[in-house]
């Protein structure tokens, strides 16, 4: 039973290493590098309709969309506004690695669901001990979000 059990955590492990190097977050990673994150990631599961977390709740969680679908929402009047829908390899919860806000929006299992998480204080730890990797990492994320701004920008301008 016991080597069973060992057998299947190697196995979801190397999957999951294997996933996050399709996410555009950690692409530059090496596996090695890749193995070293893992240790670092939670995974959980969601239930069609589950809420993962309300607007104005505390951001110290990045999630990664590992299977199923999500929607990101605000409500207004009692009506949810639906502001975005996330599929695999997507992320979210970025702001609050950087910054002490709230979340800006609630986020809701449209399918079931699962999701990795890894916390501020995990990927602090990640960097500070892996820091080649670190910079990959924050190098990625300034890239995303110039992306993001930009695209911004251009919806605002048309």
């Amino acid at each position: 039973m016991k080597k069973e059990k060992e057998h299947n955590n190697l196995t979801e492990e190397k999957e999951l290493v294997k996933f996050l190097s399709s996410v555009t977050l950690f692409e530059k990673l090496t596996k090695n590098e890749r193995k070293n994150l893992f240790k670092y990631i939670y995974v959980r599961k969601f239930k069609t309709g589950e809420t993962i977390f309300k607007k104005n709740y505390p951001n110290v969680v990045l999630y990664i969309l590992k299977q199923g679908e999500l929607k990101v929402y605000l409500e207004k009047e009692d009506k949810e506004i639906e502001l975005n829908r996330l599929k695999p390899t997507e992320f979210f919860g970025e702001i609050g690695l950087f910054l002490d806000d709230n979340r800006t929006a609630s986020v809701k299992a449209v399918t079931d669901s699962v999701l990795l998480a890894i916390s501020k204080k995990d990927i602090a730890d990640f960097i500070a001990r892996f820091p080649r990797a670190g910079v990959k990492v924050l190098y990625k994320f300034g890239e995303l979000l110039s992306r993001n701004l930009i695209n911004l920008n251009k919806t605002l301008t048309v």
